[in-house]
């Protein structure tokens, strides 16, 4: 659907007397239809549409879309969007970025005039399906609303057609105009001066006179344009009534001899090593592909640290620490290129992944990706020497490594030595104070072990007797406990 907004009264006065130096042509009417029902807040002017974008699936990237509508008469000020989540989703992309709080997100909008929406899209994962589910509310403040509300008509057009096409082919739009106020609006007629890049065997202003449309119904026309010259244009479209309603709209589209499609999906993580995948692909569809020069890029921000790119990129550098990665002319294969870029992050947190793709006679265009890493803790233990051989008699020093190989903190690891009969601790030293209860040495919980941090606990003992004996060590968090073990031999006096 192609966005639309309004435009200054002084631009609308410089329109209106444009379409009195040219006869417009026509253009047939449709049949008048219900107007789609909103989801209005009782009471006001503001419609609250939501969306999915993508089926919804646990798991697996979602993305999700709310829109507001001023479909009244007045604007409103101060608004106020927020949506809460029943758990705390992970994002990958939001835009406009909101106020994040917990679980809230909140985006404040200065100002909405009539006729005017706003979209707020975002693409989220979730592991439950109560996530996956709107809740947004909406608080703002009237400005000027009128009190004779049988009077308002409330006229609302609605744009629908490409945002780009090719040039040389067809550009068909449909302009409706729907009447969601309480009375009827006499004598809609609708004006839509084209742009340069659009061209229609009518001329450039194009006039319907749609009639009476009553409370609750709606009119729309079909403008099929043939799409000239390469560029970005904008469609001026006004819609007036008898009533005293006038809208001035602007519908924007882009003219080019090609297009690129530009996105980032990722290909696996490794959350404990805090490395990652991601793909970069573009598709191309243009009719000179084969003679027109390419650079796709690629920002990649200070924290991530780049292991490698398939194709080889060139890597440049900034005073800032990003570096940017440059893919000049890559070879296409049916259209199509894709580099895979692995990375690591140095610790959790979040990065934006931002490509552009350049190429001549076609617009640029960009693709953004957030990345988060979440961090994980690892704990492994290991004795540094595994198995010791002895005499009967001798002391011997055992030592136990305690690991976090993880991208973030261990908190209150605990650590137990299990002696066999036969065997019995002499002293001991580790990062925490130790007690013996018969054959079991344990030392207090370690309050914090660091990512990738390393600490070594030691045990002199004695063997009381020969034979083959087995030592245990039980380390872990919480009622999570994992094992480790070492052998002893020790053979007899002579």
């Amino acid at each position: 659907m192609v966005s639309t907004k309004q435009i200054a009264i002084f631009s609308m006065l410089i329109f209106v007397s444009s379409a009195l130096a040219q006869v417009p042509g026509t253009l047939p009417i449709q049949s008048e239809k219900d107007t789609p029902s909103l989801k209005t807040d009782e009471g006001s002017n503001i419609s609250i549409i939501t969306r999915f974008v993508d089926p919804p699936e646990i798991g697996k990237p979602c993305v999700m879309e709310i829109t507001l509508k001023n479909s009244g008469n007045n604007p409103v000020e101060e608004l106020v969007l927020s949506q809460e989540w029943k758990t705390k989703p992970v994002i990958l992309e939001v835009s406009p970025k909101p106020f994040i709080q917990e679980n809230k997100w909140t985006w404040e909008i200065a100002e909405l005039q009539p006729g005017v929406g706003k979209i707020f899209q975002f693409k989220i994962t979730s592991q439950d399906k109560e996530t996956l589910s709107f809740k947004p509310s909406i608080t703002y403040n009237p400005s000027g609303s009128t009190k004779n509300t049988e009077k308002k008509n409330g006229l609302l057009v609605d744009v629908q057609g490409p945002q780009w096409v090719r040039r040389g082919q067809r550009a068909v739009f449909d302009i409706v105009v729907a009447n969601l106020g309480l009375t009827a609006a006499e004598n809609v007629t609708v004006r839509d001066k084209l742009p340069q890049g659009l061209r229609h065997p009518e001329g450039e202003l194009i006039e319907a006179t749609l009639g009476d449309i009553p409370a609750g119904k709606s009119k729309s026309i079909r403008l099929e344009t043939l799409a000239v010259e390469n560029g970005r244009f904008s469609q001026n479209i006004q819609v007036v009534s008898n009533n005293g309603d006038k809208k001035l709209y602007q519908s924007d589209i882009s003219v080019s001899d090609g297009q690129i499609n530009l996105n980032w999906k990722k290909s696996w993580e490794d959350t404990a090593k805090g490395e990652l995948e991601m793909i970069l692909e573009a598709k191309i569809e243009s009719i000179q592909n084969d003679k027109s020069p390419i650079e796709i890029q690629t920002i990649i921000p200070e924290g991530l640290e780049i292991i490698g790119t398939n194709p080889i990129a060139k890597s440049l550098p900034d005073s800032t620490g990003n570096k940017t990665l440059i893919w000049n002319n890559p070879k296409l294969i049916n259209d199509k290129w894709e580099t895979k870029v692995r990375l690591r992050a140095a610790k959790p947190g979040d990065w934006q992944l931002k490509a552009k793709a350049t190429m001549e006679n076609i617009p640029d265009v960009s693709s953004m990706f957030l990345v988060r890493i979440e961090g994980t803790s690892e704990m492994q233990g290991e004795f540094i020497t595994p198995v010791i051989k002895t005499k009967l008699g001798s002391e011997n020093e055992i030592r136990f490594s305690l690991k976090n190989t993880g991208s973030i903190e261990l908190n209150n690891s605990s650590v137990r030595f299990l002696f066999p009969d036969g065997i019995i601790p002499l002293g001991w030293n580790g990062p925490t104070i130790a007690g013996l209860e018969g054959q079991n040495l344990s030392f207090d919980n370690l309050p914090v072990l660091g990512s990738k941090g390393d600490k070594v606990y030691s045990v002199n003992l004695k063997g009381l007797s020969p034979g083959e004996f087995r030592i245990v060590v039980e380390y872990g968090v919480g009622n999570i406990k994992r094992s480790a073990s070492c052998s002893i031999s020790i053979s007899p006096l002579p």
